[in-house]
């Protein structure tokens, strides 16, 4: 049962970013896991140095910055066809 206090609303963001938050940390780890897989030698003069696993970091969180973008876009455009509909 909903306490009469709480709006709906609010509990519909705290969700929304929750998942955003979740999808993000996976999206990182996925990102780091695909990255791992590329031949740094092939770009850099050290493939294992602290610049490249700087690199990697980095390009991780963009690569789940993404992903969480793209889940958050997907379940606002999910509510505002609840309203269309």
């Amino acid at each position: 049962m909903i306490q009469p206090n709480v709006n709906v609303t609010n509990v519909g963001y705290a969700v929304d970013g929750f998942v955003f938050i979740v999808v993000f940390l996976f999206g990182v780890y996925i990102t780091w896991r695909a990255l791992a897989s590329l031949k740094w030698d092939k770009f850099m003069f050290d493939p294992f140095g602290r610049d490249i696993r700087i690199l990697r970091f980095l390009l991780s969180l963009v690569g789940g910055f993404l992903l969480g973008l793209m889940a958050a876009l997907y379940m606002i455009a999910i509510q505002l066809m609840k309203v269309l509909f």
